[in-house]
């Protein structure tokens, strides 16, 4: 028996990356699984594929910038199945951040407002809605999508980590406001992870050894963010509520850059 048997799963941004992994995964585990994405066509491939794979899927289109996107995709779930077990919340443009976030002194209003809006506005809307579902049924997992990108500086990105931080921080106090409720809330903080719309920049030359530098056991794949997802998802991390867990090959571990202690101790030597 999986995991997740029994239980119904809501992933946003399942059309790719992280969120794909973890609607497949959630999937195989046993869990009737939401795909939830902006691209119909997208969503629609992942959920024929889990249905082919001997899953159990549907997908529904959504925008999480909008209300009554969210507010349709949490009444067309429990319509469907009768509840919501598990939120899983990916929703990214990945390729939009990469491209027109900036340093705030260089920072474009409408990039600013933009990303906010996406980011933060859309994880407030999921874990307002979803969380009224669950605080109606007394239970249930958010999983949150934050990045070490809001746990340590990342120069150029500061719309991205503005919006990531208050999701991490959101992440603390919903999970304070839903305990008494029984309904758990953490957030996942990935280093660089290995999605399709990372690929083509990491494919140019000089790239993928710059991030791995950066990372003490390589560049993850979106399936290993989804493992921990699957954790945080579970009954085994049941005692679990108001984290924020990096998954991130030790990015946070190290200062990277020149082998300091090297010339430390050759200096001792003298």
């Amino acid at each position: 028996m999986g995991e997740l048997e029994g239980m119904v799963a809501v992933v946003t941004g399942a059309g790719s990356g992280i969120g794909r992994a973890g609607a497949q995964l959630f999937a195989q585990e046993g869990a009737q699984v939401v795909v939830a994405e902006l691209r119909r066509d997208r969503g629609e491939s992942v959920a024929s594929e889990i249905m082919d794979s001997g899953g159990d899927a549907i997908a529904i289109e959504v925008d999480v910038r909008d209300r009554e996107s969210v507010v349709t995709l949490v009444s067309s779930t429990v319509h469907r199945f009768g509840r919501i077990d598990v939120f899983f919340h990916n929703a990214m443009d990945v390729p939009f951040v990469n491209e027109h976030d900036r340093a705030a002194m260089d920072l474009d209003e409408t990039t600013w407002l933009a990303i906010i809006d996406l980011v933060l506005t859309g994880t407030f809307l999921c874990t307002k809605y979803v969380g009224r579902q669950m605080r109606a049924q007394s239970s249930g997992s958010i999983v949150l999508t934050a990045t070490v990108d809001a746990l340590v500086a990342q120069p150029g990105f500061d719309a991205y980590t503005a919006a990531k931080g208050g999701v991490v921080a959101m992440t603390r106090s919903v999970a304070a406001a839903l305990a008494p409720h029984g309904v758990r809330v953490n957030a996942i903080a990935p280093g660089f992870v290995d999605t399709e719309p990372q690929r083509a920049w990491l494919e140019q030359p000089g790239n993928r050894e710059t991030i791995e530098r950066l990372h003490l056991l390589g560049i993850a794949e979106p399936r290993d963010v989804a493992q921990f997802a699957l954790f945080l998802a579970s009954h085994r991390s049941r005692m679990m509520t108001g984290g924020v867990y990096p998954v991130d090959a030790g990015y946070t571990a190290f200062k990277g850059g020149p082998d300091i202690s090297a010339a430390v101790k050759a200096n001792d030597d003298d």
